[in-house]
């Protein structure tokens, strides 16, 4: 029940959710099989939000034929290279058949073959599968949601999380019309907001507001050196080239897909600094050749009714989506360039940082806190050294859901065995005034500027990905400018404190990025050092931990426990 007090709005829940988008609805659904209260808090609409009613409809999974031993060993081996959460790998690829039937169960539509199971078509060069849903998948989510008695908040940006003593009690935010100040308090909180792509993303915006408050409450961080993914895309358009990553050619139309990355099953960090190189060197513009698609075909099987092909396959499984792109397809061809068959491509950033630390229940490192969806994929560690969506398309949504049918039932109980949480009045008085110090001033540095400087810093491939101690030194030095000049930016409204927030909460990733890259002194998955080229099992079998202390940014190491785990590097007892 909201009131209003001299603090603000204060409503109390038990579980108090941050984010409605895929994992937020699907977390606070599984929570309310519980009988406890359950709030679920956007800055946007709750059920419209977040990623996956941008991010297509396709979902990773591994299917009735296929085999979970090679599907961790291939993805071990060759994309997370051994810095996997093997054990919550395996539990994930075992829960994903069963998490589309949740799905299914709950309203959404689900792709079917003749036989009413879930329609799957094999991934072409690696041993997993794909399946389909409706591309409003959210719709019949917040319906559901609705029904079960969660409650909604719209329009309300969460800034910091409260605590008593070393436990989380909730949150602080604020309402972004009309910027009144909001008291969430909670027995259990669950983050389920996105990661951080800096807000340069082409499908979705990211600015990791999740990932800070938990840094800054004292939450570890995993991983952060590899949120620096980088895709494929058509110059003329922007639009990411997904399936054509083994087709780059130089202007020569050498294929340079293979010379870089013959055995990538999606693109890749070798990939993108190839195109680099051959640019660098005189050998560009780089183009797809889509003549070779027929022999790709045939490869893969796309003659096949019993092994159909990826084009095969989508025509399928996403009906509704192909649908849509062809009217798409058929705008851009009578309104845009002529067609091409060998349109040009260049490498796009996307960032993607998303390292909250959490348990195999998606538990942080603090009492009463869990972290869900993209806020914790790299932090799970469940794919190892590569940053979202790991070269398994598919795998966001499907992270998405897995975490959100973990953590919801997990928090719940914790909640239900709780007495009535406190909150200290004297560090909401505290985060009140730092949350709009920047509307007490009448002048100063504008937002969008901030913005441009981060995006000069996290974007090009000299700092986030072609690495080495010097520039990311630079990089560094360049962030602490940023966070230098953040109490001179003015804003006038909600909207605009909204941005200010933002630009805090990337600076603090960026940050966390490039110290965590600087202390790996080794090249491994996304992470590519020039100054250390190689991979160094012998040294960095290890996760990079960061941690707030005392307002200090702490870097250490912890083993991977390779010991334990069925796939270990070559020449390991």
């Amino acid at each position: 029940m909201a009131k209003r007090e001299k603090s603000g709005e204060v409503i109390s829940t038990d579980v108090l959710i941050i984010g409605g988008g895929l994992s937020g609805l699907v977390a606070g659904i599984k929570a309310k099989e519980y009988p406890v209260d359950v709030l679920v808090v956007d800055r946007a609409t709750v059920g419209w939000a977040g990623q996956a009613t941008k991010a297509g409809n396709g979902l990773w999974l591994i299917g009735p034929d296929d085999d979970v031993d090679k599907f961790i060993e291939y993805h071990v081996r060759n994309i997370g290279e051994y810095l996997n959460d093997q054990e919550l790998m395996y539990s994930y690829a075992r829960d994903s058949y069963s998490a589309i039937e949740q799905l299914s169960e709950w309203g959404v539509q689900v792709s079917r073959d003749k036989r009413g199971k879930i329609g799957t078509f094999k991934h072409p060069a690696a041993p997993w599968s794909l399946t389909g849903v409706d591309l409003d998948l959210m719709v019949p989510l917040r319906k559901r949601a609705l029904k079960a008695g969660v409650k909604l908040v719209n329009k309300v940006q969460v800034t910091d999380l409260l605590k008593q003593d070393d436990r989380v009690v909730g949150a602080v935010g604020f309402n972004l019309i009309d910027t009144g100040f909001c008291v969430f308090k909670a027995k259990s909180t669950i983050i389920a907001t996105a990661g951080c792509n800096y807000k340069v993303g082409g499908m979705f915006n990211a600015y990791g507001d999740g990932i800070a408050a938990a840094y800054r409450a004292g939450a570890e961080i995993r991983n952060a050196e590899f949120g620096n993914v980088y895709d494929v895309v058509i110059r003329e358009t922007g639009a990411p080239f997904y399936g054509g990553q083994n087709l780059i050619c130089n202007a020569a139309g050498e294929n340079i897909s293979a010379r870089y990355a013959p055995e990538a099953a999606d693109v890749s960090s070798r990939l993108i600094l190839g195109m680099e190189k051959e640019v660098l060197e005189g050998r560009g513009p780089l183009h797809v050749d889509l003549e070779q698609l027929d022999k790709i075909r045939e490869t893969i099987g796309g003659k096949s009714r019993e092994q159909p092909g990826i084009l095969n396959g989508m025509v399928r499984l996403f009906p509704k989506k192909l649908e849509w792109m062809g009217r798409l397809m058929g705008k851009e061809m009578k309104y845009g360039p002529p067609p091409s068959l060998k349109p040009e491509v260049t490498c796009h950033f996307g960032g993607e940082c998303s390292p909250i630390r959490v348990d195999h229940e998606m538990k942080t490192t603090i009492p009463g806190l869990w972290a869900t969806g993209s806020a914790s994929w790299q932090g799970s560690s469940w794919q190892g050294a590569v940053p979202p969506p790991g070269n398994v398309r598919g795998a966001g949504l499907m992270t998405a859901l897995l975490s959100g049918l973990r953590a919801g039932p997990r928090a719940a109980d914790f909640a239900s065995g709780v007495a009535k949480v406190e909150v200290n009045s004297g560090e909401v008085k505290r985060l009140r005034k730092s949350m709009f110090v920047s509307t007490k001033r009448d002048s100063g540095i504008s937002p969008a500027e901030v913005a441009g400087a981060i995006a000069d810093v996290v974007v090009p491939v000299k700092y986030n990905l072609r690495r080495n101690k010097d520039r990311l030194e630079e990089a560094l030095g360049k962030i602490e400018e940023v966070q230098e000049r953040l109490p001179e930016v003015w804003v006038r409204d909600g909207h605009g404190l909204g941005k200010y927030h933002e630009l805090k909460a990337m600076a603090l990733c960026a940050e966390l990025t490039f110290r965590s890259a600087l202390r790996r002194t080794e090249s491994r998955g996304s992470h590519f050092r020039e100054d250390y080229p190689e991979r160094d099992d012998k040294n960095w079998l290890k996760w990079i931990i960061a941690k707030d202390q005392g307002g200090k940014m702490v870097v250490s190491t912890e083993p991977v426990p390779i010991e334990r785990y069925k796939v270990k590097p070559p020449n390991t007892p």
